[in-house]
């Protein structure tokens, strides 16, 4: 399912919604969005924007959170706080603002402050859904005792150093300018047509 917010038609307050949202007029305010929101050239969206997925070849300042990814195409503009999984910008675009990486399903969540570390119950493989059930932190291994740092002796000069000798002089650089042609033979020179 696509809405649209025509050109010459501004919302404002918060918006709601599946789907494809393209704007070609003005949203202000939040959006919250299970689908992907396109931002159209002359379009300007002023908002909080939570969606799965951003396009924008219009306006877009405020704060973006897109759960997929957020694509800014050439005359694009985007002035926000972007949290995205990926982020692609085309050339002729321009993005201002901060990015924060999301962190997507695929990728194994870090593990809790404090050391407490957490167990699967189910295999990853298995299509159940997951519980997490907290373990008793590790007992680490003490770290081995360092070595004593490596000395080197160096031996006092006997005598006084030498005085620094003076640099050599510069030599003039050679004239920049375009390389010469060398001397042609003077006499008649002939060229034949074709």
């Amino acid at each position: 399912m696509s809405s649209r917010i025509e050109s010459g038609l501004t919302i404002e307050g918060s918006v709601r919604g599946e789907g494809e949202l393209v704007v070609a007029g003005r949203l202000r305010g939040a959006l919250v969005l299970n689908g992907t929101l396109v931002v159209e050239e002359g379009g300007i969206v002023e908002a909080e924007v939570e969606a799965n997925g951003v396009v924008v070849a219009g306006v877009l300042s405020g704060s973006v959170t897109a759960h997929d990814e957020m694509r800014i195409q050439p005359g694009g503009y985007v002035d926000a706080r972007v949290r995205a999984a990926r982020l692609a910008v085309a050339e002729g675009a321009v993005f201002r603002g901060d990015l924060q990486a999301v962190v997507t399903p695929s990728t194994p969540p870090l593990p809790p402050p404090g050391g407490a570390r957490e167990r699967l119950i189910a295999p990853p493989s298995s299509s159940a859904p997951r519980a997490l059930e907290p373990t008793a932190p590790a007992v680490a291994a003490p770290p081995p005792a360092p070595s004593p740092p490596k000395m080197r002796a160096f031996a006092a000069p006997t005598a006084a150093p030498a005085a620094p000798t003076p640099p050599a002089p510069k030599k003039p650089a050679a004239p920049v300018g375009p390389p010469r042609m060398p001397a042609l033979p003077k006499g008649r020179t002939s060229f034949q047509g074709r």
